[in-house]
């Protein structure tokens, strides 16, 4: 019976001290503008997951008139982020742009170590597509 109530004690004092021991929490406002602009207005438009390879691409505007069109309309930029699975991934991001109205359109070959997909973009009535590929070392545009 002493021997529990030892032990009981011993694993309160553990948690207690894990707890108290904890570093104060900080809030911080970082002063880096990209990074702020880029989490503020960038959309997720297309990802894909598997056991080997992560790829997410996200659409961030280029600010307002940046189109070239009295509208006011904005072109984009795509932020290619991919990253392995491990508990220690290798990751990468890529960016590509300018694009007008750009549209995730399909994955059209997941393979374990690379990705292919296309986007499309311009104006309605033009619209063109865009085949790219992607690996953990290099995003490049398929003929």
């Amino acid at each position: 019976m002493r021997k529990i109530l030892i032990l009981t004690l011993f694993l309160i004092f553990c948690h207690t001290q894990t707890a108290l021991s904890q570093n104060e929490i900080k809030i911080e406002k970082p002063e880096n503008s990209r990074l702020t602009k880029v989490l503020n207005d960038s959309e997720l438009i297309g990802e894909n997951k598997d056991n080997y390879l992560s790829v997410r691409i996200y659409a961030i505007d280029n600010g307002s008139t940046s189109a070239g069109y009295a509208s006011s309309e904005v072109s984009h930029n795509l932020l290619i982020a991919v990253s392995e699975f491990d508990e220690e991934p290798n990751q990468n991001l890529f960016e590509i742009g300018t694009f007008y109205n750009p549209k995730f359109v399909k994955w059209t070959n997941k393979e374990e170590n690379e990705k292919e997909f296309e986007i499309e973009y311009g104006p309605n009535s033009k619209r063109q597509t865009i085949k790219l590929k992607i690996n953990i070392e290099e995003l490049k545009i398929e003929k």
